[in-house]
């Protein structure tokens, strides 16, 4: 006998717009009801800038005022000497792409609220039964605390090779950084794990302001190495 459908899935799947959904045909392939959500890439570039522009204001705080700019422009100089700063502008440009790649996923789930939405895939069986993961009780808060662990490898990248890059140059700014981050790190998981918007705060101190910050630095040295400021 065929087997009952888990209801609370699919009314989960089923909060998303009729538009946005697909269904199996007989020859397993997906068909699409209607005409498929188009994500506007102009719209998903606007965080990249602004979130850019936010860490570069920071950065220009800390090179202008800690009271080391000399040292800082002496270490850039002798680093543009070496064509380097091409190096932090790859950092910069690597970051724009992880804020990117991640704000243009987002756009295809935003009808979706709540712990539903800490799902990084959607699934449906070939009876049609939708799956998702669980979001109640202990396994719940397990789940989420783990998907708050794939957030911050989704993310780091520029972040690891800027601790390395950029903290040749501005050392005690970017152990200061570091700690930002990993204090932010920790309460998106804590918050994350308690329920999805729990996280917030945790994603401003390490995504916003700790890894922004990072990618600014580095387009301070391209910029200044360059002769462009």
């Amino acid at each position: 006998p065929q087997q009952p459908r888990n209801s609370k899935h699919d009314q989960i799947i089923s909060s998303i717009p009729i538009k946005t959904r697909s269904i199996m045909g007989s020859d397993n392939k997906p068909e699409t009801k209607a005409e498929p959500k188009k994500i506007n890439p102009f719209t998903v570039l606007i965080p990249c800038l602004v979130f850019l522009f936010v860490g570069t204001g920071i950065a220009a705080i800390i090179f202008n005022f800690d009271g080391n700019k000399d040292k800082y422009e002496e270490k850039i100089a002798a680093a543009a000497a070496q064509d380097l700063h091409w190096l932090f502008l790859g950092i910069v440009v690597f970051g724009r792409m992880v804020v990117y790649t991640n704000f243009y996923s987002m756009g295809f789930k935003s009808e979706l609220k709540g712990n539903v939405r800490a799902n990084p895939f959607y699934y449906r069986t070939d009876s049609g039964d939708s799956v998702v993961l669980e979001s109640e009780g202990n396994l719940g808060r397990f789940n989420r605390a783990n998907r708050s662990v794939q957030h911050m490898v989704e993310n780091f990248g520029s972040f690891l090779v800027g601790m390395v890059l950029a903290g040749n140059i501005f050392p005690k700014a970017v152990f200061f950084l570091v700690c930002i981050y990993s204090l932010g790190r920790v309460l998106h998981q804590s918050g994350y794990t308690g329920g999805y918007g729990g996280h917030g705060l945790g994603f401003v101190l390490a995504n916003v302001i700790a890894g922004q910050t990072m990618d600014g630095l580095c387009l301070l040295v391209y910029l200044k190495g360059s002769g462009t400021i």
